[in-house]
């Protein structure tokens, strides 16, 4: 009896203890990792790393479940187990071997999710082309993909037949599919008299860690796309984690309207669903307008956001059916610090799942996040997630040169809590989820992103190119992309940062954050392109500005502009912005600076000032 005080007393101190450590984050963390790994490694005895044996699990055990809703027609495991074996014969009869690589310029669709499995099934890879490229960047793709076969949606044939010409050149064959149009220089890809039998088994069995399941380009913020190489195994290892962390089964619905030829769409999308026996509600794109409509009409649990999809649902006008889902869970990449609890708040959503990866990258973080606590982090690892998994490091960077720094015994130095660095990722071919396969026909591209003897000799890292910084309570926090951040006045402005405290002003609808070069000056000055309410008041814009930044940081330069260009997969543009600079002669959009304490017009007179130095700046 004497000991139960001792006992009594003991309990709020091992939960405290518990709570500091984040214990029970990291068991989460760490029970999802060792679930996945044992879940690949009954793949690889039972051969069957192929991507489509995910698929073929669900279709075996719910061969009639709703797999797939589009536009109103659903398809169960099994319409959808014969359509793709259609195509994998309709492909096998076209000459089509295992290990070719067949290029698809299709729009989110079922056609779409037809000819992925059917490519797979066959042993071949699938080269998922951007549906908004035209001209160079298009041509520059599939040029890439080294493909001969090239099968596009009707809908975008005008962007292939722009550039014709050259993709014929190339030695493409080219089909149609996914309607009745018929084009000249398309033959229709026509499966009505196709078996639908199963493809021969022989053809994805023995995939090893090294094939190739799908080229997932990435979104070419910073010039031409770059085919990433995404293997099988790693198709098959990510979606068993990612169902374990956040607790997908057979009962969630899926909300999808992103596009599939990215890895979130696809991987965190279609893959997760197959692997846990979920059904997918398809959208053909991203709509804010019906995006709410949608997930009420087909009774959605989890629904997918990357870039600033979520700011843009947030600017709708508020509805009283807001709250009215059956929502669990909003899973994504990009959700901004400013957005996350009001968008949370607004829409009732209960968890909100945050994740850092990158298609081509060989580390990850995760949030699972349901308060306050840890809202606008990337991720989270605790001590003792930390103490077992050191693949993640945060390096010291140099915002100049663009370089790590690196101590004098010639290793780079890992950051202290609250330092930002660059993110670096191991690299180890014995781990699928850590194997870098480099860029498809890009090997200067992909050494780029290798770094060696990094912490110890013979040790290779992926270099992320973000910087990051981590808390004392193990939270990951985005800072920039390495370029974006920018040196003015001798000091580094994070664009990330800047943006964040600006779109909390009540009338920006959306910022976008850079640096230009002033002839004249070190550096780079702020500018921003910002698209504001009719309300907007400048002056005040301009007061609040100098007040919640850092005078250093406050933009220089404003472009009024009706919308801010993004990328298909919803991350804003800046490459353009920053080469049009801060030069009205090139710019059409409305221009101010910062005069003073206050935003005024910015024209030819005061543009000259600027350059010749007369401006206080």
């Amino acid at each position: 009896m004497v000991a139960l005080p001792l006992v009594a007393a003991a309990v709020p101190v091992a939960m405290y203890a518990s709570s500091k450590l984040s214990l029970p984050q990291d068991a989460h963390l760490i029970s999802s990792l060792i679930g996945s790994k044992i879940a690949y490694s009954g793949f690889e005895k039972s051969d069957t790393i192929n991507l489509t044996h995910r698929f073929d699990g669900s279709y075996r055990k719910y061969p009639d479940r709703e797999a797939l809703v589009f536009e109103g027609r659903s398809y169960t495991y099994r319409d959808i187990h014969l359509a793709s074996n259609k195509i994998g014969n309709w492909l096998l009869a076209k000459g089509v071997k295992r290990g070719d690589i067949v290029s698809l310029f299709m729009q989110n669709k079922p056609e779409f999710i037809f000819c992925w499995l059917g490519i797979n099934k066959i042993g071949a890879t699938g080269a998922f082309i951007n549906t908004n490229l035209a001209g160079k960047p298009l041509t520059h793709s599939l040029k890439t993909a080294s493909a001969t076969m090239l099968i596009m949606d009707t809908e975008l044939a005008s962007q292939v037949a722009n550039s014709l010409e050259e993709i014929q050149q190339m030695g493409y064959s080219i089909y149609s599919y996914g309607g009745p149009e018929q084009f000249d220089f398309a033959t229709p890809l026509d499966v009505s008299g196709e078996s639908d039998v199963d493809t021969p088994e022989h053809l994805r069995r023995g995939t090893t860690v090294n094939e190739i399941a799908m080229l997932i380009y990435t979104s070419g913020t910073t010039g031409l796309p770059k085919a990433g190489r995404f293997s099988h195994s790693r198709a098959s290892v990510g979606p068993m984690f990612w169902g374990r962390f956040y607790k997908f089964s057979e009962k969630d619905r899926i909300y999808v309207s992103l596009p599939l030829y990215h890895s979130a769409g696809a991987v965190l999308g279609m893959c997760v669903a197959w692997s846990w026996g979920a059904t997918v509600i398809l959208a053909r794109k991203f709509s804010a307008t019906h995006f709410w409509e949608d997930c009420r009409r087909n009774n959605v649990t989890v629904i997918q956001y990357i870039g600033e999809i979520c700011r843009y649902l947030l600017n709708a006008p508020e509805h009283p059916l807001d709250k009215a889902h059956s929502i669990r869970l909003a899973h994504g990449n990009g959700m901004r610090p400013d957005v996350w609890n009001r968008f949370r708040d607004r829409f009732g959503i209960p968890l909100i799942g945050e994740w850092y990866a990158s298609t081509e990258g060989t580390g990850a973080l995760s949030n699972y996040n349901t308060g306050v606590a840890g809202s606008g982090a990337i991720g989270h690892r605790g001590a003792l997630a930390s103490l077992l998994d050191k693949g993640l490091k945060i390096a010291k960077f140099d915002v100049q040169t663009e370089e790590l720094i690196r101590g004098k015994n010639g290793y780079c130095i890992e950051c202290k809590a609250g330092e930002p660095g660059e993110l670096l990722t191991l690299i180890d071919s014995a781990e699928p989820t850590r194997d870098f396969k480099g860029y498809h026909q890009n090997s200067s591209a992909t050494n780029k992103k290798v770094i060696t003897d990094v912490f110890k000799t013979g040790d290779k890292y992926f270099r992320t190119g973000d910087i990051l910084r981590r808390d004392k309570d193990g939270y990951f926090y985005f800072g920039d992309r390495v370029g974006d951040t920018f040196r003015w006045k001798s000091e580094n402005v994070s664009t990330a940062e800047v943006s964040e405290v600006l779109s909390q002003y009540p009338d920006c609808i959306e910022v976008n954050i850079y640096g230009v070069q002033i002839p004249g000056h070190d550096g780079r000055a702020g500018m921003a392109a910002i698209v504001a309410k009719p309300s907007m008041n400048w002056d005040q814009f301009a007061q609040y500005a100098l007040k919640n930044l850092p005078r250093y940081s406050v933009p220089i330069f404003i472009r009024k502009t009706p919308e801010i260009e993004i990328t298909g997969t919803f991350k804003q543009r800046k490459v353009e912005l920053v080469n049009e600079g801060m030069d009205p002669s090139v710019i059409k959009d409305e221009m101010l600076w910062l005069d003073g304490h206050s935003y005024k017009p910015f024209k030819a007179v005061e543009h000259k000032r600027v350059v010749s130095g007369q401006a206080k700046l």
